[in-house]
């Protein structure tokens, strides 16, 4: 079982290869980018599946070689995702 980490808790370190989750989007796997300087958000990943942001896949475990796809987080959204304001 991997230890799935909150991305509001903890960031990869920049261009580290890791699965990550959103129940929207499901488990992916690809890369951390950190860009200062993008308009929306500055911590995306990237895979053969697109570009999304941690709102998106508020979830990601480390990568080692030759690591299978692991099963999904316990629940969809962290403790400390933050919560829409209505």
């Amino acid at each position: 079982m991997p230890n799935w980490i909150s991305f509001f808790e903890r960031q990869p370190k920049h261009g580290e290869t890791i699965f990550y989750y959103g129940q929207p989007i499901g488990i992916w796997l690809g890369h951390y980018e950190y860009r200062a300087d993008d308009p929306v958000s500055p911590h995306i990943m990237i895979s053969d599946g697109g570009v999304v942001d941690r709102m998106d896949a508020p979830w990601w475990t480390a990568y080692e070689d030759g690591m299978e796809k692991p099963g999904k987080p316990d629940t969809d959204y962290p403790a400390d995702y933050p919560k829409q304001l209505t």
